[in-house]
């Protein structure tokens, strides 16, 4: 049964929307504008969105840009009801993403048709897509390991690169057409989702990188000078921009000391590490990072309140495309600590992970000042 989410200022008209669709056996929502009507769709995202365009607090165009660029929404049907007939309204509409657009007075057979019409174009979509999976599935089944491991990546970065792209071109075409209408903090909003979504892509063509490398034996390792407080505090700084305040990263540094280190590594170590705490860990909870210095090594720990890994699959936590069980519902293809794991071998040193289900994960990663030192470990 499809949750349809009706939003109209006018009861009389609400209430009349809401009552035909419920009739035909939709399960239907609604609210009387579009501050509301946001509240509902992030609470419980509906297959579809019937919408007024004037409303009062937050109008229907408003409300089809703010879903447009979440993620989770941006392939909602979104179908406009309104009283304007001019051109320039409707195109207006359709140029901001609306698939459908019905002028009032409508009839109860054009908004089913319409609504009918928009469900079956998901449906189809949703269709194609698990075709698509599925075809793939089967393709990987008959390859060897080697080839299996190129055609997972190649879908990874054909499907992770779309999402940051889509934000990427959405928040460019909303400066560039409605800047003068933009306060400065929002057009900030916007350009700091394109930096995060930057950043986001250049970490994948890292992580795309380095498993070549890894899957060929050719993987290079070259040490320098670096400025570890400084390279950590950069890095984070980029994962609040990007975690635009979902949760709160805090970075507590003790030292401020030089490591001989390979910096492409050390990125890939720092960035997968920070990236899963913030995956797997609920909005508005605490993500730690901690930067200690012993006599011959330094001490790295990655710290979140997340949903934690069962202690069965600890034993094969950094193998490649491992995911927990718990885990298989996050997006992702179970790349980033064998990555993890590979960056802190390369440097001799050591990963540890603590883990409890449903409080968090604690990743401590240990790594010699001078490259080809041993860990002097004291307890």
């Amino acid at each position: 049964m499809a949750k349809i989410l009706v939003v109209e200022d006018e009861d009389a008209i609400r209430d009349e929307v809401t009552d035909w669709l419920g009739f035909e056996g939709y399960d239907v929502n609604s609210a009387p504008n579009g501050r509301l009507a946001l509240e509902a769709i992030r609470r419980d995202p509906p297959d579809l969105i019937v919408s007024d365009i004037a409303m009062p607090e937050m109008n229907g165009y408003d409300l089809l840009l703010t879903v447009r660029l979440e993620t989770s929404l941006a392939q909602t049907p979104f179908i406009f009801l309104t009283a304007a007939v001019d051109r320039e309204a409707v195109r207006k509409g359709m140029n901001l993403g609306a698939d459908d657009y019905i002028t009032k007075p409508f009839t109860n057979l054009e908004l089913l048709n319409s609504v009918r019409t928009q469900l079956i174009k998901r449906g189809v979509q949703q269709e194609q897509q698990m075709e698509q999976l599925t075809m793939l599935s089967n393709a990987l089944s008959e390859e060897r390991e080697r080839r299996l491991l190129k055609s997972r990546l190649i879908a990874m970065i054909s499907h992770d690169f779309r999402n940051p792209l889509a934000a990427i071109l959405s928040s460019a075409d909303l400066i560039k057409n409605y800047e003068d209408r933009m306060t400065p903090a929002r057009r900030h909003q916007y350009l700091d989702r394109i930096n995060g979504s930057v950043h986001l892509l250049l970490q994948m063509l890292d992580d795309l990188m380095m498993v070549a490398g890894m899957e060929s034996g050719r993987l290079e390792f070259n040490p320098e000078q670096v400025d570890v407080l400084r390279f950590i505090d950069g890095i984070v700084d980029e994962f609040r921009l990007i975690d635009q305040g979902g949760h709160e990263i805090v970075f507590e540094e003790q030292v401020d000391v030089t490591i001989e280190a390979d910096s492409k590594l050390l990125r890939q170590l720092i960035v997968n590490l920070i990236s899963n705490a913030i995956k797997y860990a609920p909005t508005d909870t605490t993500i730690r990072i901690c930067l200690a210095e012993q006599p011959t090594y330094i001490e790295l720990l990655v710290e979140d309140q997340g949903i934690g890994i069962p202690p069965e699959d600890l034993p094969n936590l950094f193998e490649p495309f491992h995911r927990a069980d718990n885990a298989k519902g996050f997006k992702g293809m179970g790349l980033g600590l064998t990555i993890v794991k590979q960056s802190v071998d390369l440097h001799g040193g050591t990963v540890s992970v603590e883990s409890q289900v449903g409080y968090g994960t604690r990743f401590v990663v240990l790594l010699p000042k001078q490259h080809g030192s041993t860990l002097e470990i004291g307890f």
